[in-house]
This record gives structure tokens, C-alpha cells and sequence, in this order.
């Protein structure tokens, strides 16, 4: 159930930040500076800080996915014997 769930965290965050990588992909914030002196222009492209934050998290959200993915299963102590004799 655990591999399950992995499965399913990891795809959604891939999915996720390919769907947010393409909308903010055609439109970054964009910052055109021109030099009075020189005339050049220099154009600079960012995205937003919240672009930044979506990716932190999922990439915390990848790991954990891996993390549930790649944990080994724990196996039942076998405790004591109980001795019904008396």
C-alpha cells in the first residue's frame, strides 16, 4: 500500500511541475533595462517568487514519494513463546 502511494505522490508532483513548467513558461515577468549613454538594452526574464515555492514543494513532495517507494516493508517481532502448560 505504501509503494502505492509512492507511486502515486511521485507522478503527481512530475505531472504538477510539468503543467506549472509550461504555464509559466510563456509567460515569465520580463524587465528591459535600457543604458542612456550606450543605448543597449538588456532584457531579463524571471519568474515569480510563487514559481519558486511550487517547485520547493514539490520537490519535497518527489522525495517523499521515493522515500514511501523505496522503504522496506518492516517484518513482525516474534515475541516470546507463551507456554499454555502449567
Amino acid at each position: 500500500m505504501k509503494q502505492a502511494l509512492g507511486i502515486f505522490i511521485s507522478f503527481s508532483a512530475i505531472f504538477t511541475y510539468l503543467f506549472i513548467d509550461t504555464l509559466y513558461y510563456f509567460r515569465p515577468i520580463e524587465e528591459k533595462i535600457t543604458n542612456d549613454i550606450t543605448g543597449v538594452s538588456t532584457v531579463t526574464y524571471n519568474y515569480p517568487s510563487m514559481y519558486w515555492l511550487i517547485c520547493i514543494i514539490l520537490i519535497i513532495t518527489f522525495i517523499l514519494g521515493m522515500y514511501l517507494i523505496l522503504a522496506k516493508k518492516k517484518q513482525p517481532e516474534e515475541g516470546p513463546l507463551c507456554s499454555t502448560s502449567k
